[in-house]
């Protein structure tokens, strides 16, 4: 029976994956190849402006972890509110570990490039090259450096052109094969089209292209999906502040719904210079150890970890207070998303009977029979057991 039910709950959720499927070859996903939106708080002070399509209801996470919602679009000009700041703790004490794996292990991470054209414009003097856009240059720099930390990487740079709405479903194959190596994680590497004053700093000394964390809402993974964003952005402010200008959460999908620790990475603008951009992919590279150990058997903590240990307490301490196994953020993330499936099975499931039979007394009728007889006859006659 057990064997059975998984089967059902199997297909059950495959076809509930497919909105989501059909969202990631939507305009939703549309990234602009030059120009930009702005959104401003109810103050009208700038808090972000990036390439991507808005929606009401996208929302952004700041630098300092203040949350804003999109409630109003006119043209290129979007407004937010205020909704909440986010904890620092809740963010600084989560990790994602391997587990499970021969000694010797190292884990895979996957690197590949919706929009293979982008390019950065003082370098390479154009904003995208069709073929062979800087933007792989960069994604090198991320995967050389992950070697270089103990990790094995696929830089998979096939090509998804052009740079339509369109791009999302290319990318899904790529996405897919990458899936059937088991990366602990895979990064989608873009750069985005914004003016460079909001993606430009100075991290120890050089000059380096700030990064914007992409999650979308068309999900079933999306609050895992967006506590890994919190996770990455909590450890890269505590080894490089500023690196990470925020996170994104938008109206789109971006393969996310295949894995909820798949993540859209921009890195700089068309406006950064190419070395920059790599400069900051090194950086970023740097913070995966705090998140995924490239030895999943000898794990270690971060040196972020290391230096706010007298001030934060440790994930197990956060997860076991009063000696009380407690879920974790991710746990919970989890259980959401898995809720929030079958939810949408068992409504998606109600509304075909009915629209099927045209009542809902028919529909009672049509499960009832279901049960009856399909479902007791696959199970078999039941008996009562003699003493």
């Amino acid at each position: 029976m057990s064997a059975f039910l998984v089967i059902i709950i199997t297909l059950l959720l495959s076809f509930s994956s497919l909105p989501y499927a059909l969202a990631a070859n939507s305009s939703d996903s549309f990234e602009l190849t030059s120009g930009y939106n702005t959104i401003v708080d109810e103050n009208n002070n700038v808090i972000l402006q990036l390439g991507l399509a808005l929606h009401v209801g996208d929302k952004y996470i700041n630098e300092d972890n203040t949350l804003y919602e999109i409630t109003l679009i006119e043209g290129s000009l979007a407004k937010a509110r205020f909704v909440k700041t986010e904890s620092s703790l809740s963010l600084r004490t989560i990790s994602i570990p391997v587990q499970g794996t021969p000694a010797g292990y190292q884990p895979l991470i996957a690197i590949y490039h919706t929009h293979n054209d982008e390019s950065y414009i003082p370098t390479d003097t154009v904003a995208t090259e069709p073929g062979k856009g800087s933007i792989m240059l960069v994604g090198d720099s991320l995967s050389n450096r992950l070697n270089e930390l103990g990790y094995q990487t696929e830089h998979d740079k096939t090509l998804h052109e052009p740079h339509d709405a369109n791009a999302y479903q290319r990318s899904r194959r790529t996405f897919m094969r990458l899936l059937e190596r088991q990366p602990a994680a895979l990064f989608d590497i873009h750069r985005d089209s914004a003016p460079l004053t909001y993606y430009q700093t100075t991290i120890n000394g050089e000059d380096t292209a700030r990064i914007l964390l992409v999650v979308g809402q068309q999900n079933q993974n999306r609050e895992t999906t967006l506590q890994y964003a919190k996770t990455i952005k909590a450890n890269a402010d505590a080894a490089y502040q500023g690196l990470i200008r925020g996170i994104f959460i938008a109206h789109g999908n971006y393969n996310q719904d295949l894995n909820p620790h798949s993540m859209l990475v921009e890195v700089g603008t068309q406006y950064n210079t190419r070395e920059a951009a790599q400069r900051s992919a090194a950086l970023f590279a740097d913070v995966i150890p705090s998140i995924i150990s490239p030895n999943p058997m000898t794990a270690a903590p971060s040196p972020a970890a290391v230096s706010d240990a007298e001030n934060l307490p440790s994930t197990t301490d956060t997860a076991q207070g009063n000696g009380t196994n407690a879920v974790s953020e991710e746990n919970k993330a989890a259980l959401y998303d898995i809720f929030s499936v079958v939810g949408a099975v068992l409504i998606s499931t109600i509304a075909y009977l009915y629209l099927s039979t045209g009542s809902w007394q028919e529909a009672k009728n049509k499960l009832y029979k279901f049960y009856k007889y399909e479902f007791t006859n696959f199970l078999g006659p039941h008996r009562k057991r003699k003493d």
